[in-house]
């Protein structure tokens, strides 16, 4: 990989424009809008003009409204994907652009098209060859009609945004014509025209538009937000002349408006008789803005105007000088943003959308990238400038908030070229997290490499030697190159094309006092990723050296005036190194001391840091009968939140009486020695309260897209428990046993509409051995026996009737050996089995804080009969669990969440041995309950937690049920109650 990363670095780049062309291309367009249908019909005379040096033998143009239907390849995306938008669409709400008549070259010609049935791209062969520096005419009619769904187009009523909507001729490049289907994922590539457009609508229609008008009514002036303030028309801005500047005469009730833009590679305009206008003006820039009347309070009063022109003022300062007369905003149907040149339709007036969209016009729109090709050079680009302005502005660098999210896509491999062609990425959220959010770093590393300063003279060059012209990756980095002085093919490989990981290690470090008193250092480092990035080497507030960061080992050597303090590499957290613990300097017996920090945990937030291991420690207390108040101290890890997730926890019971009053707990979870993608594996060892055990778990998520509805996992699970001092134990659930088990499972998670399904079974084989041996009197001698243990469960929640929620759930379990299951391997029928509560000190032990005589918790899982007691189980068991639940309460905020009623009901059958069948003598006893219930769910920083109360009124077989109702209640309906901090599945 990294070699050919390099070769890809290594490739020949142009030094200027020297070679440089482009096509020349002239639009005449006359169009009318019909609203009552929503259709626009127009005639279009292109002048195409080929000054490439080949001979041309077809004609290409995009037709791009015809992606916003069906049979199109972005609604077959949109299907593969799970997107439900164009795909299913009837007339009049899809989108359409139908051409009605063609002549080029003088000969009527009708088009082909060559990806059928998608018609984005439609194509003629020429009459005859179109020699270099020839020119040929095309007049094509057509009719077009935005969806009624809007996405970079829309309609709505009588308010239209369109985009993309005349026949758009294909660029022809370097790389032939570039005649290519509209995707979701990718934008668009125009070539550089004059469009001389002439629009035929309502009078009372406002009019936002791509270019100046040259004559007409924009309806501008009546709709101004201050009747007081003038309104600039720039109508002789392109010195056109009067055969340029006329408007033909329009029916009553109608009017022509014409506009002229030139050397631009799109044409847009949004329609709205409501829209109320405002104007400022930016360094000779005249800036447009057209709102609704409803929007007076965020975009009016100058608001919008406002942050158009610091956008504009910014982007100057940053680019150059803006090349063309105006720029208009507009607030369109569509949340969001899309932008055009000289124009931006933004879904809000907020600074940080306008000044992206705005960036767009300096990134895309004058430096016109492919945007399908090589989206990272405008989308990254402009998310890029846009967070400087933020940092520069005092609100903070974005780097810090940015960086983690690419580098956890980067550790577990969802990371894809950003150089990728966009439709090839394997979704689109992968194509958004590319193109926008690792190229935007792409763009902060290649500022850190070369410095601020030297990074805004290569913007500026870049800017004044290419703008108005086809720009790619090739042309951006010989003016990096040129500028700084440096070969940047490294930095251009690894982080455009490839997934390169990036480590480095502190392995030594020496000090010398020099004979003038000054200090030499030498530290030597080592290179453990497959990628790398120059790395600064400091303390805690001076950076003394930076490394290339090259070599597998590299030294690096630097003189001070004093001493430096301990040291430390990358210590502003810029190079990407996926692990910063092994950065630090080592120091005695302690090694890398200052790696850690230490706090008091809140147990609602998980603190997480970027360049440390973050300990927290809290003091916890319970009870049980036997140790009495136990108290304690858990501690727990993470670095990244995702690594070395360990827990402590040591604990004392108080009760002098007790035996075993100590207790240890230790669990040791994705270690950053060994990261594993997409895997979480665990490791935990434990004697407390009587009992002793370990256990090993591996986690494998087997997603492979982010659009895919469900989440497989697979693991593989090893568990020893052994019972250790009988005082602890509740004998209703545990024998004096230990067991020693291992095997695989499976789990999904799948969401398809309103409806989750959940599904996991689960196959363990082991031994299970007990003390003493029949006959024999001994501490050392068991009884060994093995056995099979499985189960497999399934669920759905999902909408009902009346605003109700519909739960179903399915369950089957058994334990297969030649002896009856030890308690605690029973199939517990009410819910969890012990070794599920065993973690949770409140359940775990006899009197337990939730396992009191007469408190009656309820702990989830199994067969689920939650009527039942929980010390009732046996070989097998199949059950069903119902629930309807009706909210009262749902919000997305706040610490109570929902609140919800429901009714419930369960049942199964299970061996006789759980409970004896009546009348006696059968294989299998049916049991049931049911009964309401009031769930609520609470959110609290990280921590998110649901509280049930039940009342199971109706249990068949009484006599067993968790709340027996003692005292001469015992009949199958009475009032009964129990509680969980669990939902019930």
């Amino acid at each position: 990989m990294l070699a050919f990363l390099l070769l890809v670095g290594a490739a020949q780049v142009p030094a200027d424009t020297g070679g440089y062309w482009q096509q020349r291309v002239a639009y005449r367009i006359t169009a009318a809008l019909d609203e009552s249908s929503g259709v626009l019909t127009g005639r279009a005379r292109i002048t195409y003009v080929n000054r490439s040096p080949d001979a041309l033998h077809d004609f290409y143009v995009h037709q791009y409204l015809n992606a916003f239907r069906p049979h199109s390849r972005w609604a077959a995306v949109d299907s593969a994907e799970g997107r439900e938008r164009f795909q299913h669409m009837k007339d009049p709400d899809y989108a359409f652009e139908r051409i009605s008549a063609a002549t080029l070259m003088g000969a009527a010609l009708k088009p082909d098209y060559p990806f059928a049935p998608d018609s984005t791209v439609a194509h003629w062969t020429l009459p005859q060859p179109l020699a270099p520096g020839d020119s040929l005419v095309a007049d094509i009619a057509w009719q077009a009609r935005p969806s009624t769904l809007p996405r970079r187009q829309g309609r709505r009523g009588r308010r239209f945004d369109f985009a993309q909507w005349y026949p758009k001729v294909v660029v022809y490049d370097r790389y032939g014509w570039e005649a290519h289907p509209l995707y979701p994922a990718g934008e668009f590539y125009g070539e550089f025209a004059t469009y001389d457009v002439t629009l035929d609508l309502a009078a009372d229609q406002v009019i936002g538009a791509t270019g100046v008008p040259v004559c007409g009514d924009p309806g501008w002036r009546p709709e101004r937000a201050n009747l007081l303030t003038a309104v600039t028309y720039q109508r002789d801005f392109y010195h056109q002349g009067p055969a340029l500047s006329d408007c033909p005469a329009a029916a009553a009730g109608r009017k022509t408006v014409r506009f002229r833009a030139e050397d631009v590679h799109h044409f847009a305009f949004s329609l709205n008789p409501q829209y109320v206008y405002e104007e400022g003006r930016y360094s000779g820039v005249a800036v447009r803005v057209l709102y609704l009347p409803e929007d007076r309070a965020t975009w009016g009063g100058g608001i919008a105007v406002r942050n158009t022109e610091t956008a504009l003022a910014w982007l100057d300062s940053l680019y150059g000088r803006f090349a063309w007369p105006q720029l208009t905003n507009v607030h369109r149907i569509e949340g969001g943003g899309t932008e055009f040149p000289m124009m931006v339709m933004d879904g809000s007036a907020g600074l940080g959308l306008i000044l992206h969209e705005v960036g767009h016009n300096y990134t895309m729109g004058v430096l016109a990238n492919n945007e399908w090709r090589e989206a990272f050079l405008d989308e990254g680009f402009t998310s890029f400038q846009t967070s400087w302005f933020f940092e520069a502005h005092g609100a903070g660098a974005a780097y810090p908030g940015l960086e983690p999210d690419v580098l956890f896509l980067d550790l577990d491999r969802w990371s894809e070229p950003v150089s990728l062609m966009s439709e090839r990425y394997r979704d689109f959220p992968t194509y958004n997290a590319m193109v926008y959010d690792k190229a935007q770093l792409f763009y902060e590393q290649l500022r850190y490499v070369v410095g601020d300063d030297t990074m805004r003279r290569i913007l500026r060059t870049y800017y004044g030697r290419w703008k108005l012209k086809h720009v790619d990756e090739a042309k951006f980095r010989a003016v990096c190159e040129e500028v700084s002085g440096q070969d940047l093919g490294w930095l251009f490989g690894q982080w455009l094309h490839g997934t390169v990981l990036i480590d480095y290690r502190l392995d030594k470090v020496k000090r010398s006092r020099l004979p003038d008193g000054r200090w030499r250092t030498t530290v030597t480092i080592r290179r453990l990723g497959d990628g790398w990035m120059p790395v600064e080497i400091g303390d805690k507030d001076t950076i003394y050296a930076r490394a290339t960061g090259q070599p597998e080992t590299e030294r690096v050597e630097f003189t001070t005036a004093r001493r430096p303090g301990r040291l430390r590499l990358d210590p502003r957290l810029r190079s990407h190194d996926w692990n910063a613990l092994n950065n630090t300097e080592k120091r005695g017996m302690w090694g890398r001391g200052d790696v850690g920090i230490l706090r008091l945990d809140n147990p609602t937030r998980e603190t997480v840091r970027r360049d440390k291991l973050v300990t927290a420690i809290l003091p916890v207390a319970w009870f049980n009968d036997y140790g009495g108040l136990t108290v304690g101290l858990r501690t727990r890890q993470n670095y990244l939140g995702r690594f070395e997730q360990n827990l402590g926890l040591g604990s004392v019971a108080t009760d002098g009486g007790a035996t075993h009053r100590g207790g240890v707990y230790f669990r040791w979870a994705n270690p950053i020695a060994h990261p594993v993608p997409r895997t979480t594996t665990s490791v935990a060892a434990w004697s407390v309260e009587g009992r002793t055990g370990a256990a090993l778990r591996a986690d494998r998520a087997l997603r492979r897209t982010f659009v895919q509805r469900s989440d497989p996992h697979a693991g593989f699970d090893v568990l020893w428990m052994a019972t250790t001092d009988l005082g602890y134990l509740d004998r209703r659930l545990w024998d004096d046993a230990g067991t020693f088990e291992a095997g695989p499972w499976v789990a999904t998670t799948i969401t398809a509409g309103g409806a989750l399904w959940r599904a996991a079974a689960s196959l363990r084989g082991g031994v299970v051995y007990w003390n003493p041996r029949g006959g024999v009197v001994a501490t050392n001698a068991y009884d060994f026996e093995g056995y099979v243990r499985g189960s497999a469960e399934a669920s759905v929640r999902r909408p009902f009737v009346a605003g109700t929620r519909l739960g179903v759930r399915l369950y089957a379990g058994g334990y297969g050996g030649a002896s009856p299951p030890v308690r605690q391997r029973r199939i517990a029928l009410a819910g969890a089995d012990p070794y599920a509560t065993f973690v949770n000190p409140l359940l775990r032990s006899r009197g337990a804080l939730l396992a009191r005589p007469g408190f009656y918790y309820h702990a989830p899982g199994g067969p689920n009969l939650r009527g039942f007691a929980d010390d009732v189980g046996g070989r097998w068991a199949v059950a069903v669990n119902v629930e309807v639940t009706r909210p009262l309460l749902s919000r997305e905020q706040g610490p109570l969440r929902q609140v919800a009623v429901y009714g419930f009901a369960d049942g199964g059958l299970v061996d006789s041995m759980a409970i004896p069948s009546s009348p006696a003598g059968r294989a299998a006893t049916t049991l049931y309950d049911g009964g309401v219930g009031l769930a609520t769910r609470q959110h609290v920083g990280d921590l998110e937690w649901s509280f049930r109360l039940e009342l199971p009124v109706i249990v068949n077989r009484w006599d067993f049920a968790r709340d027996p109702r003692l005292g001469g209640s015992q009949t199958r309906a009475a009032f009964r109650w129990q509680v969980s901090l669990e939902p019930s599945f």
